[in-house]
């Protein structure tokens, strides 16, 4: 079976089958983004996912990775730049936790933010997928921050800039929110 096989049964076993399957294609190689509507989630949001970004090895000890976002209300607009997202790892670059991705336009049309957090968890949503050849997949959380969030975080951590969002009351699970 192959890894985006194995990914899509990973998230189906969590999730049931995605309501929308958006397809992409990405430096040749095939990118796909799931949605799953929030009353089929159990999280009380709508979640976008990836599939394909883990078509390599993004980083030593055989970690592949993937991306998911979770929105409220759903916002279906955000699928073409989580697709560029999951190109990164197919151009080389490493992802992991606490690490930032600026793409090069808003993450959505009139967005106020091109650049995606890999949001640190104590607890996986999505727990690591291991893979015959001894890899495994690891389901990183994305949050879309602003300029001044990218400075914050650069300046105090990412863990620092997730309490600072809570402790403001910004609901960040909502594209429309206030940025710091």
């Amino acid at each position: 079976m192959q890894v985006d096989a194995r990914v899509r049964e990973h998230y189906e076993l969590m999730w049931q089958t995605p309501g929308r399957v958006a397809r992409f294609d990405i430096l040749g190689a095939p990118m796909e983004v799931y949605k799953w509507p929030a009353e089929s989630t159990g999280e009380g949001v709508a979640l976008y996912a990836t599939n394909g970004a883990s078509a390599v090895v993004a980083s030593t000890g055989g970690v592949r990775v993937e991306f998911f976002v979770g929105l409220m209300p759903e916002f279906d607009d955000i699928v073409s730049s989580l697709s560029l997202l999951g190109s990164y790892p197919l151009q080389g670059g490493a992802a992991s936790a606490g690490d930032t991705v600026t793409l090069g336009d808003p993450l959505w049309p009139g967005a106020a933010t091109s650049t995606f957090l890999l949001v640190p968890q104590t607890d996986w949503l999505v727990e690591p997928l291991p893979l015959p050849d001894g890899s495994h997949v690891h389901f990183h959380q994305v949050l879309p921050i602003s300029a001044s969030e990218l400075a914050l975080k650069r300046q105090c951590g990412a863990i620092w800039l997730l309490a600072e969002l809570n402790d403001e009351g910004i609901p960040t699970w909502q594209h429309q929110r206030r940025y710091l």
